[in-house]
């Protein structure tokens, strides 16, 4: 059973770690310029300071094991899932889809989640249609042998 805590900035070095560390592999296989193991520490920072912007730690057992990083509207009916960042350590352990359920369960004015990933990753398509979410389109050629596909999960 995994919990969530909301992060403040003296999380930002522990979120920075987890984000590269998560991240490597995907940018390894892929090369893409987008990926988040590249993201400088004060892009990092800027998005941590939107006020829209929310960062939640996953934690088994108060050991951080990932995050997650959302952006709401500012009435908060609309939400992008914008990241999950699990441990290579931590991750088929069933935590990303913990993390996911409980994030939209803090969030319950929302009425729309949306995200994109990586099509060709399908554990990453399958945790995310598990969920709930499902396949709206596809942005192809994005990068050589890489493709995104935006997932949309509307709730009454």
């Amino acid at each position: 059973m995994i919990t969530l805590k909301q992060a403040t900035f003296s999380d930002l070095e522990n979120i920075e770690a987890i984000q590269r560390e998560s991240f490597w592999p995907l940018y390894e296989k892929y090369q893409d310029e987008d990926n988040p193991y590249l993201d400088s520490r004060e892009l990092i920072e800027e998005r941590f300071a939107r006020p829209t912007s929310h960062y939640y730690l996953i934690e088994v057992n108060s050991k951080s094991v990932g995050f997650l990083r959302v952006q709401t509207n500012a009435e908060e009916t609309e939400c992008w899932l914008g990241m999950v960042a699990i441990l290579p350590q931590e991750q088929q352990k069933g935590y990303a889809y913990q993390a996911v359920r409980l994030i939209e369960s803090v969030f319950k004015t929302v009425k729309k989640w949306t995200l994109s990933t990586i099509i060709q990753e399908n554990h990453l398509v399958r945790l995310y249609e598990k969920c709930g979410y499902r396949q709206t389109q596809k942005t192809e050629n994005l990068q050589d042998g890489m493709d995104l596909v935006f997932m949309v999960k509307a709730k009454s």
